[in-house]
Formats: C-alpha cells, structure tokens, sequence
C-alpha cells in the first residue's frame, strides 16, 4: 500500500486519482485493525503497522535516521537502543556493524514486532520496559509511535541503571540512543550519575515541544560530556558545538514539526 502511495504521479490526472484511492484505501485499512507490511532497513526486511510513516519519512528525507549506523560503527561496542519501537534503528545500525544490540521497548503492540524483527537483525537482546517512565498511565500508540497519557493501567517501567545490570553486556554500553517521545531529556537527567561513570556516547531527541529543556547541555557538561553534534530531524547535520552551547531557539515554536537529534561525546 505504501508503495502505491509513494510511486503515484501527483503531476498527472490519472496519478493523482491513483494517489488518492491509495491513500482512502490505507486509511481504511488502518482503521479495520492496522494489518503489517514489509519494509527494508539495510539487509533486513521489517514487519511494521501500515500506519507506520517511517518508509515516508524515509522516502521524503533521504538522510532521515541514517546516522547512528556509521557512530555505532565508529564506536565499535555495544549499543542500547531505548525506545526501539519495531527495530528500525537496530536494523540501521546492523547495516553498518555487528554490534551488539540491546533494544528497549515499553508499547507491547511495538514490542510484539521488534521480537519478530531482532530475530532477522540478529545479535540483539531485548527489554520490554518504559525507561524510568510511570507505574501508571495509558499508552498511546499512531503513525508509528508512542507515548504515555494518563490512566490507570500498569505500565512496564524500569530505571535504565537496572536495565543496564539485567543486561550484563550493555554495563558499559559505547552508545544510548534515546527516542522516547518526550523522555530522552528527563531520562538522561535522571541519570547523569550512571552517565559520568560509564561515558557512553549519547544519541537523544531533541524538541522543545515536548518540554525539552537546554540545561541538560549543561549538565551533561559537568558529567564529563564536551561536544554535541546538532542534526534536523531530516538528517542533515546543522552544527557542532562546544557544551554547554546549544541550538534550543532553533527549534521552539515548530509544534514538533521541526526539531533536533543530538550526538553528545564525552571527553
């Protein structure tokens, strides 16, 4: 279905109307019960929700989520990917190495398909857990990501530090990639102790939407952290600055539709 959508001709009469039924038919789809499609990463074929947008995304951005596999690769040690969702981004990076891989995933519908996936990425340990998320609360889940709202619903919540001594390969992790939709900078402050002891490259989400705050470049910084490479959510590389120095007003006022990935590296 997506490939209907992404091959039609909006330039001409015909492809626009073959654009449109395409795009009623894949909503209806979504809405009957969001059956799966195959998408490739690399050498890996995904099984993903239809009504994820990451072969859009990737379609319309070429250099969109095409930088952790050359820095795992570069690091060269085990990665700890928090907020796997369907394994995309461990897919990515086994296109580059055979590092290996330990990815963290709360939303069980998300979860279900990254164990289908590790199994074809291979080298990859799984946890299904919110990293230092509520005890409480309701999933929310469309477009191919997800995140907490209230509720009363038991969540599967974990402090990455125990995580981590679950996982006695991942203790000293070469890089955390965060994408937790909101979290990534309260989870790095929650664990800037662990951070300064362990020193792992880090790899985070950056939207001041979703209350990201530029004191965590100055706290990463008094941990022991000295640069960060600045990314639009589109790939492209903006900068790289000295911490604590950081790009926050770039990215406020955008309502998430422009915002930042950061590669922080310690000293």
């Amino acid at each position: 279905m997506e490939r209907a959508i992404l091959r039609a001709d909006p330039t001409t009469l015909a492809g626009r109307a073959r654009l449109k039924a395409a795009i009623r038919a894949r909503r209806l789809l979504v809405r009957l019960g969001d059956p799966t499609v195959r998408y490739r990463v690399g050498a890996v074929e995904l099984e993903l929700p239809l009504s994820h947008e990451l072969p859009f995304y990737q379609h319309d951005h070429p250099r969109y989520d095409r930088q952790l596999g050359p820095i795992a690769a570069e690091l060269d040690g085990p990665v700890v990917d928090v907020g796997a969702n369907v394994g995309d981004s461990a897919a990515a990076i086994r296109a580059e190495s055979d590092v290996p891989i330990l990815c963290v995933e709360g939303d069980p519908g998300f979860f279900a398909l990254l164990e289908r996936n590790a199994r074809a990425i291979g080298g990859v340990e799984l946890e299904q857990a919110l990293v230092e998320g509520p005890a409480r609360g309701l999933l929310q889940r469309g477009a191919g990501t997800a995140h907490v709202v209230e509720g009363e619903c038991e969540l599967p919540s974990k402090p990455l530090a125990q995580i981590l001594d679950e996982h006695p390969a991942f203790a000293r992790p070469a890089l955390i990639k965060l994408d937790t939709d909101g979290m990534d900078v309260p989870i790095l402050l929650a664990n800037l102790a662990l951070l300064e002891r362990i020193r792992p490259v880090l790899f985070f989400e950056y939207d001041p939407h979703l209350g990201a705050d530029p004191d965590v470049f100055e706290r990463l910084r008094e941990a022991g952290y000295a640069t960060a490479d600045w990314y639009e959510n589109t790939g492209e590389h903006v900068a790289t600055l000295e911490l604590p120095g950081h790009l926050h007003e770039l990215y406020v006022g955008h309502g998430g539709a422009r915002y930042a990935d950061v590669c922080v590296r310690p000293r």
